[in-house]
């Protein structure tokens, strides 16, 4: 009877959670995560992904900072995960960032920025979820030598992806990750930092032979 009673309270616990996840499944994740997929080396681009939550009332827009040295391209997106809609998105100037006050420190004027309009101001007491979809080229941190892949970065996110061009092997990483293969056969590295800092990465890989 005891054994009875434990397993079905365990059913009824997992059926209460599997209940509760399409609703709290994007509000629980935290900002914490970014996933890299690295294109065509030859063309010196990598897609981007990650999330974020917005609470600042009265807060219209969001952005996303492009690097320095990296060129965003045109078909960004961002999707406000509550309500499962793409918001309209563009390149505005560090300096029209800087004008709306949201953020404590100033970027560079000069910095380009992806804003997303919001469909409605914040509310006090309301957030919305945000997900964040480019692709950019950097031609400095993305490239060949010798038949070798080579990406350098630093990754500032507490867990960070990446998966490797399809038909592409590792060769040497200077970090510590974890190496798995994706859905489709490509490498995927995750990177732990739990450093203050950024971690500096370089990620070599070699075309595999056909």
């Amino acid at each position: 009877m005891k054994r009875f009673i434990v397993v079905l309270a365990a059913t009824l616990s997992a059926a209460l959670v599997a209940s509760a996840q399409p609703e709290s499944f994007h509000r629980a994740e935290q900002d914490r995560e970014i996933s890299y997929w690295l294109l065509d080396p030859s063309t010196h681009q990598f897609r981007i992904s990650h999330d974020f939550t917005v609470t600042r009332t009265g807060q219209k827009y969001v952005h996303s900072f492009v690097r320095k040295g990296s060129v965003v391209s045109p078909d960004a997106k961002m999707f406000n995960l509550d309500t499962v809609k793409q918001l309209k998105t563009y390149t505005v100037p560090g300096k029209d960032v800087n004008a709306l006050g949201y953020y404590p420190n100033n970027v560079d004027p000069d910095s380009v920025a992806v804003q997303g309009d919001l469909e409605h101001a914040i509310a006090e007491g309301q957030s919305n979820r945000i997900r964040v979809q480019e692709t950019y080229t950097d031609p400095v941190g993305y490239v060949v030598k010798d038949g070798e892949l080579v990406w350098t970065r630093t990754l500032g996110r507490p867990l960070n992806y990446v998966t490797l061009p399809e038909g592409w092997m590792l060769t040497s990483v200077n970090t510590p990750g974890v190496i798995t293969l994706d859905e489709e056969g490509r490498i995927k590295l995750r990177f732990t930092n739990t450093r203050n800092g950024d971690l500096a990465i370089e990620i070599k890989a070699r075309k595999r032979a056909k």
